[in-house]
């Protein structure tokens, strides 16, 4: 990939994944808490939301990460997708160990997730976030039919944190989402080549 040392790839990936938070925090305070009472922190406090079931919740948002996976794993099938795969997703998937996929995924679902749900859902609803979101995916903006699953995606998750009010139930849902789409590419259990 280059000549940084390869856990300073991984370190930079992860803190370039968690920049995400930077125009998250005063989104969020302009947004989102003047609605809200003060000492309130909506998205945060608590974990899971008060209007969700915890166990409806939890499995919402399973149920967002398979849905997620077999439908990519169905377009990779079904349609030949990995013609539409990106050369940077190749290079992760090829240069990085399963370990290493870990602290890069848990920072991406935090960075994103913070910004794109936690910070710009409740005062835009979730079809913006949803467009912003697939928009900075810019390795993708030369593969269309990628950057449509990725707004898809992040109007599931919207969706979810919509239900749940929870930046932790969605942050660890889009984590599992990576990590596990990475190891199934991988495995060759989604073909990249």
């Amino acid at each position: 990939m280059n000549e940084q040392p390869h856990w300073m790839q991984v370190l930079v990936m992860s803190l370039g994944e968690l920049a995400f938070v930077i125009p998250g925090i005063p989104l969020y305070m302009l947004l989102v808490l003047p609605n809200h009472p003060a000492g309130a922190l909506p998205g945060l406090v608590p974990a899971i939301g008060v209007d969700a079931d915890p166990a409806l919740a939890v499995a919402a948002a399973a149920g967002a990460v398979v849905l997620g996976l077999a439908v990519v794993y169905a377009l990779f099938r079904l349609g030949g997708l990995e013609r539409f795969m990106v050369d940077e997703i190749r290079i992760l998937v090829d240069e990085f160990s399963v370990l290493d996929f870990i602290p890069i995924y848990i920072a991406a679902g935090i960075g994103e997730e913070f910004l794109f749900r936690v910070a710009l859902v409740e005062p835009l609803g979730i079809v913006v976030p949803a467009l912003l979101f697939a928009a900075i995916h810019i390795a993708y903006w030369r593969k269309p039919l990628i950057l449509v699953y990725v707004f898809v995606f992040g109007l599931l998750m919207g969706a979810l944190y919509l239900y749940t009010e929870s930046f932790l139930l969605c942050a660890a849902a889009h984590a599992l989402y990576n990590f596990l789409l990475s190891c199934f590419m991988k495995w060759g259990i989604i073909p990249i080549d």
